[in-house]
């Protein structure tokens, strides 16, 4: 369901981005679905000091949640950038490890992967995440 990134990220200050809210579980307050830069992507909301309205667009700022044990590996250059791992939460990001950012579908910090996995730094890679958390601005 993902699309390949098309353009660059509309970066607000910090490590915010934009992302536009296309559902609201109603069974579980946490879960929300984003539209972000042309991806579609199943987050869990790890804070939000407002109410949030479907088809408003919001800064936020994404943080992988990695397991102790995450899945690693040099890749070659693909697209989709993105996979969902159903179900739940889980995903395949493909992208660039750059130092302290990991390059997919959008910047997101690395976690310190750069740290236990040096190898890895300046290379196209796979990563298995456990989910992707969203915070509200």
């Amino acid at each position: 369901m993902a699309t390949p990134l098309t353009k660059p990220l509309d970066h607000t200050e910090n490590s915010y981005i934009k992302a536009q809210v296309l559902a609201l579980n109603e069974h579980i307050e946490e879960d929300i679905t984003l539209l972000i830069e042309g991806t579609i992507i199943n987050c869990f909301v790890s804070y939000c000091p407002y109410d949030i309205e479907i088809g408003k667009t919001y800064n936020v700022e994404l943080t992988m949640n990695l397991s102790d044990d995450y899945e690693i590996e040099k890749v070659e250059p693909r697209a989709p950038l993105i996979e969902k791992i159903s179900p739940g939460y889980a995903y395949l990001l493909y992208g660039n490890l750059c130092d302290t950012q990991f390059h997919s579908f959008a910047s997101l910090n690395d976690e310190d992967i750069h740290y236990d996995h040096p190898e890895y730094n300046e290379h196209f890679i796979k990563l298995k995440v456990d989910r992707i958390d969203v915070s509200f601005r």
